[in-house]
Order: structure tokens, then sequence, then C-alpha cells
């Protein structure tokens, strides 16, 4: 079966959009070229013809291409079964993220943790102490799709407070975590930003991640703005 699906994903790269996509990804990343839509026509044909259970079983050291790493993200987050069963392949999985795309693509895709919010977030919090970049990652973009709203909010603030970060990607996870947060909770963010001591990376780049939203205001922006202008971290 492996070998089927690599020749069908080598037949539709794209020599284009795989020099496109190189420029955005870590230069270890192995690309085909095949775009995410296509992909993910490919993901619900594998789940329709029952082959998806297969394809997870593939043993990660077989997998050499980003597009076969975001195939199993789709698959994954997209196969019916019992949470029960689902969540022990995540945990699975997870460690194997090493990029960005397959990440926030695996995360945007879970559309069940809607649906028992408390056990994921649960489930995935010690990821934060796993000191590995994309697993740190994971959390906090499933946070900003899931878990933004009064119950999580105070603790997910307390965590960020507290997170120890090993790379960029972990750091911009927090910066977007914390932009989508000031659009649903300005006042509460706002204080958090501005009377917690954070790494001023992640400080200045979720000011900056706030001001390019067009779901910000152009006052709150200047507002904002001001402040950082002062703010001494």
């Amino acid at each position: 079966m492996h070998t089927e699906i690599l020749k069908w994903l080598q037949n539709n790269a794209d020599e284009k959009y795989r020099a496109f996509s190189a420029k955005l990804l870590p230069p270890e990343t192995k690309l085909l070229g095949v775009r995410i839509p296509v992909l993910r026509r490919y993901a619900k044909t594998i789940l329709k013809e029952g082959r998806g259970e297969a394809y997870l079983n593939i043993p990660p050291q077989e997998i050499m291409y980003q597009e076969e790493q975001m195939l199993h993200a789709m698959i994954l987050a997209n196969a019916k079964m019992p949470k029960e069963d689902k969540i022990p392949l995540i945990k699975k999985f997870v460690p194997n993220i090493d990029n960005w795309a397959v990440c926030d693509i695996f995360c945007a895709d879970l559309k069940e943790v809607k649906k028992s919010p408390q056990l994921f977030f649960k489930t995935f919090k010690p990821l934060l102490a796993s000191g590995q970049e994309y697993q740190v990652r994971f959390f906090y973009v499933l946070a900003l799709s899931y878990f933004i709203s009064a119950g999580y909010l105070d603790e997910l603030f307390s965590l960020i407070a507290k997170q120890k970060y090993t790379g960029y990607y972990d750091k911009m996870a927090v910066a977007w975590f914390l932009s989508v947060a000031y659009v649903k909770f300005p006042v509460e963010t706002e204080a958090f930003l501005f009377n917690t001591p954070l790494e001023d990376f992640v400080f200045r780049k979720s000011i900056s991640k706030i001001c390019e939203s067009f779901r910000v205001s152009r006052e709150a922006k200047i507002h904002l703005r001001t402040l950082a202008s002062t703010h001494k971290l």
C-alpha cells in the first residue's frame, strides 16, 4: 500500500508548488510538491475505500516526505472512530510532527475536539513540558482553535507565563494564540500582555500579530502600539 500511495503522490506533484513551499518550511523538509486540496481529496478517497487504518499503520521510519506526513494527519483527524481509540493514535503521531504545516493542518482538522474539549485539554496539556518545539506548538495551536473561552483563558494565560521555549515555532504559536485571544477577550489579553514577564520576542510578535488582524479596530491597534512603545519587559 505504501508504495502505491507514494507513487500516486509523485505522479501528482507540482514542481512550482514544491519550490514555493520549500521557502516556507525548514530546509531539511523533504517535499514532493503536492497541493493541499489535492492531498485532502486523496485522504478522503483513502478513508472512503476503507484503507485509512492500513495507512496509519505504516511505520514512521518509512515516511520520507512532507506529503506523507500530511496525509497521515488528514486521515487520522478525519477518521471515524471512538475518541478512546483516536486519542492514543494522536499521542503516538504528535512526536513525529516536524514542521509547522503538518502541525497546523492536523489541529485544524481535529474538529471533534469541540465535542470533548475538557478531555483533549487535559490529555495534551502535558506536551508543554516535553521540551519539544512542535509538541508545544501542537498544544497552543489546538488551544487557539478550540480552547479560547472563559472556561480556559486564565489557565492558558498561566501556562504561557511559565512556558519554556525550545525554538521559533513554539514561540510563534504562543504569539498567534495571544492575537486570537485578544480578538475574543481584549481587556483580559491586554492585561496579561502588559503585566506578565514574557520573552521579548513573544511579546513583540503578539503585538505585531494583533495589529495585523482585520478583526481589531484601528483605535485598538494605536492604543496597543502606544503602550508597547514604552513597555519595559
